[in-house]
């Protein structure tokens, strides 16, 4: 793999797919995925969100996509760095080339417009012993779809600017921002993690969230470098790894 290939020279255009991560993932198992390399489908069969939450997603209406990355020279300690990089990039892409309003990021991977999900991203590492080699990056963003039957807290492109937008052109603007932002990383992360916190979803605003079948109050802090969330809990900073909480959006 070479690091100097930009990310998007190569993408694999598919009609359908189980998920665009299993695809990628099976290539890169079989010594066929480069650095950079992007698979994209009209459809996934069985898109996958966090905490094993499907995606749905209209066929032809959404951007469905994966990025292989060669992470061989990241510290593995900097996982959180490259979720940060990859929420902050949508997030550009939304404020920059589209104009949306009150975008935020929604602890640890949406993006959010106002209060509804326009995308979510899936990274899936692969660790060889104690080198972080390679990251498979799941990313679907809303662009064409005005409807969400069954998602009262979504959103789109289109419905934010009332504007039908081309996949392909979104696409290639996304990575013309991600191909920036991987050079910044590689070098100075902390600007995607100072980046990603200024957008953070609630930063300051006190939120109920679930823990262990119980209720708590705790004002969102901050987004620590591990990734985890910090809130103000009883006047007390407590640190929360994803998956240990559950966030209710009032």
């Amino acid at each position: 793999m070479h690091k100097s290939s930009p990310i998007g020279d190569v993408i694999i255009e598919l009609t359908e797919i189980d998920s665009t991560n299993n695809y990628a993932m099976r290539l890169l198992n079989e010594g066929m995925a480069e650095h950079g390399l992007v698979i994209r489908a009209d459809f996934q069969t069985a898109g996958r969100g966090q905490q094993g939450n499907t995606w749905l997603s209209e066929e032809s209406k959404n951007l469905l996509f994966s990025i292989v990355m060669d992470t061989v020279r990241l510290p593995v300690e900097s996982q959180f760095m490259l979720n940060a990089m990859t929420t902050v990039s949508i997030a550009n892409l939304l404020m920059t080339e589209y104009h949306i309003p009150d975008i935020k990021i929604k602890w640890p991977n949406d993006v959010y417009a106002g209060k509804k999900k326009v995308s979510g991203i899936l990274i899936e590492n692969q660790l060889r012993g104690s080198t972080w080699s390679n990251a498979i990056i799941g990313i679907g963003i809303n662009v064409n779809q005005s409807n969400f039957p069954d998602l009262l807290r979504a959103s789109s492109i289109l419905n934010e600017t009332g504007k039908q937008q081309k996949l392909k052109q979104v696409l290639k603007k996304f990575l013309a921002i991600y191909n920036e932002n991987f050079l910044t990383l590689q070098t100075d992360y902390h600007v995607h993690f100072n980046l990603y916190n200024g957008l953070l979803f609630n930063k300051g605003q006190e939120i109920t969230f679930m823990r262990n079948f119980e209720m708590y109050k705790g004002k969102v802090i901050m987004v620590n470098d591990r990734g985890e969330l910090q809130l103000e809990v009883n006047g007390r900073i407590k640190s929360f790894k994803h998956k240990e909480i559950e966030i209710l959006l009032s």
